[in-house]
Formats: C-alpha cells, sequence, structure tokens
C-alpha cells in the first residue's frame, strides 16, 4: 500500500463524531522530521498525532532526530492538532517503536 492509499484509507475510515484517528509518526533524523514534514502531516488527516523519536539500534541506517528538532515538529502540528511527544522505552534491547533487532 502507498502513502496515497493510506492516507485515503484514513480520511474514508468510519468514525462516529467523537472519535478521531490517531496516528503514530516515527521521527526519523534527517529523513521526516523537518519542518516541512511536519506542514505536511498537518495537510493530510485531521487526527491526534504521537510522534516518537526513531530508536538506533545495530544495523539500522537511520538515526535518532535531536530533541530540539522533535520539539520544532511538535511545535508546529500542534498549532492545528493535538501532537504529544512518547517517552523511550525499550531502548535497551532494541525494542522500542517496532524495531526489534536481535544483537547475536
Amino acid at each position: 500500500m502507498g502513502a496515497g492509499e493510506l492516507i485515503e484509507a484514513c480520511r474514508t475510515y468510519p468514525l462516529r463524531p467523537w472519535e478521531k484517528l490517531s496516528l503514530e509518526y516515527v521521527l526519523l533524523g534527517g529523513v521526516n522530521d523537518s519542518d516541512q514534514d511536519a506542514r505536511r502531516v498537518v495537510r493530510q488527516l485531521k487526527c491526534m498525532v504521537n510522534l516518537i523519536a526513531f530508536n538506533p539500534g545495530p544495523g539500522i541506517d537511520f538515526r535518532t532526530p535531536e530533541p530540539e528538532r522533535v520539539a520544532a515538529f511538535q511545535q508546529i502540528v500542534r498549532r492545528s492538532l493535538p501532537c504529544f511527544v512518547r517517552k523511550p522505552r525499550g531502548r535497551d534491547i532494541y525494542a522500542a517503536c517496532g524495531q526489534l533487532k536481535r544483537t547475536s
């Protein structure tokens, strides 16, 4: 499924009037954490956004964005949508954000 199809599926998902979609957005340093990316998130959907800074692991080429970048991203999104930063967990065992990684 491509990004366009995913956005369309979210837009057409049957919700009751008081419900909102919840979007879990993993921030990848230098990939999808720019101000422009934050503005794109706001334009795409009306939802609640949980930001999750990427958790690094051996053999994974992405990096964690700086805390200042995460805060700036949140600030932009928060102007239009409820937006929260999730506390990182599981980094010590490479299990956070679905990044299960075997070290042996």
